[in-house]
C-alpha cells in the first residue's frame, strides 16, 4: 500500500504510526488492567454480598420456610445489577428464588462455590455460589447472578478517554513530523536522483555528493564504493550462478535417491505390517480353536460325570458321588481358566475403540449389574463427587470398574461393607487418579505385587466365591493399553484402595 508513496509521507506516516501505536498500546493496557482490576472487585462484592444472604437464610433453610428464603431475597431488589437469585437446600435441589425480570432460568443443580464470568447466548453475566453453613455444617448453597452494566460503562468511558487523547496526540505528532522529515528525506532525494542518473546513462564515475558525517554520508560512501565494484561483482556472481547450478543438479539427484530408498522402505514396512496382521489373525483364529478343541473334551468330561451321578445315584457310594461332583467342578473351573486365558490374550492385540466417555454412566452401568449382590450383602456404594469424562474405550474401562467393584464386595468380612468410587487431580498438568476403596479384609504389603499375576489367588479355590485369579491380570493389561499404570494401598484387615490412571488423549470435568 505504501510502495508508491513519496518518502516525505512515508516519514510523516511513520511518525503518526509509531506515535498512534504506542498510544493505543498504553491506553489498552490501561483499560485491560483496569478492566480486570473492577472485575476482581465486581466478583468480590458480589461474594461478600452472597455471604450475607447466605447468613440471613440459615434460619429459613433450618426451618425449611421457602417464603422466609424468598423474603430474603427480595432484599436484593435495591442492587439493580442482581438479575436472579436462588437457594439450593442441602441436596442440591432449588429452595427460593428471585427473579425481577421475571425471565430467569436457574440451574438445576448448584456450581462449584467461588464467582465466575460466564457468557451464555450473548448474555454476559457475573455468577457466584457460595456455601450456606451452620455451626460448621452446610446445609445449602446461595446462587447470585449480576449483570455486567457497570462493567461496559466503565468501558465505555475509558475508550472515549483514550479516543480523545489518541485524536488530540496526532494533530500534535502530524504538524512536527511534517517539519522534521525534511532532515532525513533531502539526503535520500538526492542519493536517489544520483542513482537514476547513473541507471540511465550506464556511466559508474558518476558519484553522490556527501553532506554531513552522520549515517546517510555513510550510505552515500557506501553507494559511491559499489559503482566500483560493479563489474567485478557480475563476475563473481556469474561464477557463482554456475556453481549453484552444478549443486542444485548434485542435489536434484540425490533427493531422487533418497525418495526412491523411502519408498522402498514404505512399500517393505506395508509388507511386514500385512505379515503381522495376518500373524495376528492366524494366532487369533489358533486361540480360538484351541480353546473350542480344550473345551470341547472338558465339556464331555462334565456331561458323563452328570450322567453318571443321574443314571447310577443308587449305586455309587458317597465317596463316589462326592469324586465325580469335584471332577465336575474342576471341569468347569478349567473351562472357566481357559475363557480368562483367551479373554487376555486377545487384549494386547484388539485395537482400542477411543471415544468421550462419561465414567459416571459407566460406574452407574456397573452398579446396576451388581444391584441384586449390594443389595444382599448390605454394602454401601459412596461416590464423593461426579467423575470426569476421558477418551477412553467404553467397554475396556467397564470391565476396569466392573473388576474392581467385584473384588471389593467379594473380599470383605465386616458386618458393615462399603465401597468407595472416587477421582482426584495429582497436579496440574497431570492426569486424574482414579480409585475403588473398601473396608474390606486388605492385602498384605508382601503380596501387592503378586496379586496382578495371572491365576494368581491368596486364598484357598472356593474361599471368598472362589475365581480364576485372572480379574486384577486383565484391569492391569487395559490400564497399561491406555498408557497409564496402576496400583494399590493396602494391609491385612483394613481394606484396600486401587488407584488407577487413563492417560489415552485429553481428559476434561
Amino acid at each position: 500500500m505504501l510502495r508508491n508513496v513519496p518518502i516525505r509521507q512515508k516519514l510523516m506516516l511513520i511518525a503518526m504510526l509509531t506515535t498512534g501505536g504506542a498510544l493505543l498500546l498504553a491506553g489498552a493496557a490501561l483499560i485491560y488492567f483496569d478492566r480486570v482490576r473492577f472485575m476482581r472487585e465486581m466478583a468480590g462484592d458480589l461474594e461478600t454480598l452472597a455471604d450475607i444472604v447466605a447468613q440471613n437464610s440459615t434460619a429459613a433453610l433450618s426451618f425449611q420456610n421457602p417464603d422466609d428464603a424468598t423474603e430474603t431475597l427480595e432484599g436484593l431488589k435495591p442492587r439493580r445489577s442482581i438479575v436472579a437469585a436462588a437457594v439450593y437446600d442441602s441436596g442440591g435441589r432449588l429452595f427460593a428464588h428471585y427473579d425481577p425480570a421475571g425471565k430467569e432460568s436457574f440451574p438445576l443443580r448448584p456450581g462449584e462455590d467461588g464467582a465466575e464470568f460466564v457468557d451464555e447466548a450473548l448474555d454476559e453475566a457475573l455468577v457466584v455460589f457460595r456455601p450456606v453453613e451452620l455451626q460448621g455444617q452446610r446445609i445449602g448453597t446461595v446462587y447470585l447472578r449480576s449483570n455486567l452494566d457497570a462493567l461496559t460503562g466503565r468501558f465505555k468511558a475509558q475508550a472515549a478517554m483514550v479516543g480523545s487523547v489518541f485524536l488530540a496526540s496526532g494533530l500534535v505528532a502530524l504538524l512536527l513530523s511534517s517539519r522534521l522529515q525534511r532532515v532525513v528525506s533531502r539526503p535520500i532525494l538526492a542519493l536517489a536522483e544520483t542513482a537514476r542518473t547513473v541507471s540511465e546513462r550506464k556511466d559508474y564515475s558518476i558519484r553522490a555528493e556527501k553532506r554531513g558525517s552522520d549515517e546517510l554520508s555513510r550510505l552515500v560512501d557506501a553507494f559511491n564504493e559499489m559503482l566500483v565494484q560493479i563489474q567485478e561483482r557480475d563476475s563473481e556472481l556469474q561464477r557463482a550462478k554456475e556453481e549453484l547450478e552444478q549443486r542444485v543438479r548434485e542435489r536434484t539427484r540425490e533427493l531422487q535417491q533418497e525418495l526412491a530408498e523411502r519408498q522402498r522402505a514404505e512399500r517393505e514396512l506395508e509388507r511386514r505390517n500385512e505379515e503381522l496382521h495376518q500373524s495376528n489373525k492366524e494366532l487369533d483364529d489358533f486361540a480360538y480353536i484351541a480353546s473350542h478343541d480344550l473345551k470341547e473334551p472338558l465339556r464331555g468330561i462334565h456331561n458323563f460325570s452328570s450322567f453318571l451321578i443321574e443314571d447310577y445315584s443308587d449305586k455309587l457310594d458317597e465317596e463316589g458321588r462326592s469324586k465325580l461332583e469335584t471332577l465336575m467342578r474342576l471341569t468347569h473351573r478349567m473351562e472357566t481358566l481357559i475363557d480368562s486365558l483367551l479373554h487376555f490374550s486377545r487384549l494386547g492385540r484388539v485395537d482400542l475403540a477411543i471415544d468421550q466417555v462419561d465414567l459416571n454412566g459407566i460406574v452407574a452401568e456397573v452398579l446396576d449389574s451388581l444391584a441384586i449382590t449390594l443389595g444382599e450383602t448390605g454394602t454401601e456404594v459412596k461416590i464423593p463427587k461426579p467423575l470426569p469424562t476421558v477418551r477412553a474405550d467404553r467397554a475396556r474401562v467397564g470391565e476396569i470398574f466392573y473388576n474392581l467393584v467385584v473384588n471389593a464386595l467379594k473380599y470383605n468380612d465386616k458386618p458393615e461393607k462399603w465401597i468407595e468410587i472416587g477421582a482426584f487431580q495429582d497436579g496440574d498438568g497431570r492426569p486424574p487418579v482414579f480409585y475403588i476403596r473398601d473396608n474390606g479384609i486388605g492385602i498384605p504389603e508382601k503380596h501387592h505385587d503378586s496379586v496382578f499375576r495371572i491365576f494368581k489367588r491368596l486364598h484357598g479355590r472356593d474361599k471368598f466365591g472362589g475365581g480364576t485369579g485372572a480379574g486384577l491380570t486383565i484391569v492391569k493389561k487395559i490400564v497399561e493399553r491406555h498408557h497409564g499404570r496402576i496400583w494399590l494401598e493396602s494391609s491385612a484387615g483394613e481394606g484396600t484402595t486401587f488407584y488407577f490412571t487413563l492417560q489415552e488423549g485429553d481428559v476434561r470435568a
